[in-house]
């Protein structure tokens, strides 16, 4: 068994964590937990916001060129490449080409770094943006009520508060509204943190999105401050909950909407109880929990097929099951024998009850997964 991964007290917040914290307080613990990276697979269209913030930050500097906008995408995504590469989940990332939306975040990112850099650099607005430098700035790592509340904004100026996402989720998508509400929430965040740190109460905040496509967020002092002593009272309330001796999962909020997009299913022991309710069951990826019957090799040195019989998972599934993986995409576990068990993450359900697995599929004997322990 690995070594438990032990789980204590958050100093501070930050508009990102506050989006985990409101949906559960063990996610958040979790997300501020480093040890517990590793057993997470994440999400290359996060990479590709990265490098577009990285782009857009370029572009905000006069005398930017879109051969600096290129530079910038390219040593960024390299980056992220070099990190998953070396991540023991990330590593069936390692062709950006290959991840989803890469081209069009790619196009939709230099254009609008092209556009920007452009307005930038016009002759009316150079004396602006130098006057604003006292005020603004990209990526700097600000804090607010006694360093308890921290955060970078994308960038900020005495006027405007600008968070940059490479996407926006789909309108018709049941969602979408949960999504963009917390991205309101993390800029009236920011307008507290910037205040407090520069002095300067920021009269705009927006949400801009590669495909040029903005949201507006009224900064009402009096909503950004409620919005902030939230954040803060929720925080207080995770750190009472990891008393020495307290069971973590007391501070899961299992749900569809908390579980659905949660990178931590596989570790979080709140997740796979709840798997024994219905509300399970409303969750768009398969999780499921089962005992390993037997493993079959492919001829290629790659495939290999487990038969498993369910003891339990998010949808109504036949109990007996073969899953096809991939040694260079899911591990290799065909060491485990008959009898392991195995907990299987973010699965696809075909038509007929079976489980696939695809590249965001990721698979762990239960042996070799960390318990949670508080410090």
């Amino acid at each position: 068994m690995p070594t438990p991964l032990s789980l204590s007290e958050i100093p501070r917040t930050s508009p990102t964590l506050w989006s985990h914290m409101r949906l559960c307080g063990l996610r958040a613990v979790l997300a501020s937990t480093l040890e517990a990276d590793r057993w997470v697979l994440h999400d290359p269209r996060a990479w590709l916001g990265t490098a577009f913030h990285r782009v857009m930050e370029a572009a905000g500097r006069n005398g930017a060129a879109a051969a600096d906008a290129e530079a910038v995408w390219n040593a960024a995504i390299a980056n992220a490449v070099a990190a998953a590469t070396s991540h023991p989940l990330d590593s069936r990332f390692s062709i950006p080409e290959r991840w989803p939306g890469y081209f069009l975040v790619r196009q939709r990112a230099l254009a609008l770094a092209s556009k920007t850099a452009a307005t930038i650099g016009a002759p009316d607005a150079g004396a602006g943006s130098r006057a604003s430098n006292k005020t603004g700035g990209a990526e700097r790592r600000l804090q607010a009520r006694g360093g308890r509340l921290a955060g970078r904004p994308d960038r900020f100026d005495a006027h405007t508060i600008t968070e940059y996402k490479s996407s926006l989720p789909d309108p018709s998508w049941s969602g979408a509204e949960e999504v963009i509400d917390g991205f309101r929430r993390q800029v009236r965040l920011y307008a507290v943190i910037i205040a407090e740190a520069t002095g300067v109460w920021p009269a705009h905040g927006r949400v801009v999105a590669a495909s040029g496509q903005i949201i507006d967020v009224p900064l009402d002092p009096a909503a950004c401050g409620a919005e902030a002593d939230a954040a803060l009272a929720a925080l207080d309330t995770v750190n009472r909950g990891l008393a020495p001796g307290t069971a973590p999962e007391a501070l899961a909020r299992p749900a569809p909407l908390a579980c659905g997009g949660c990178p931590f299913q596989a570790i979080c022991p709140a997740f796979w109880r709840w798997l024994h309710g219905a509300d399970a069951q409303q969750l768009a990826d398969v999780g499921a929990d089962g005992i390993l019957q037997g493993i079959e090799l492919g001829q290629d040195g790659d495939l290999y097929t487990a038969f498993l019989a369910l003891r339990f998972s998010t949808h109504q599934l036949n109990v007996e099951q073969s899953l096809v993986l991939r040694r260079s995409v899911h591990g290799d576990l065909t060491a485990s024998g008959p009898g392991a068990r195995w907990r299987i993450v973010s699965a696809r359900l075909r038509p007929d009850g079976r489980l696939r697995a695809d590249i965001s599929t990721v698979v762990f004997a239960v042996r070799n997964l960390p318990a949670l322990t508080t410090a």
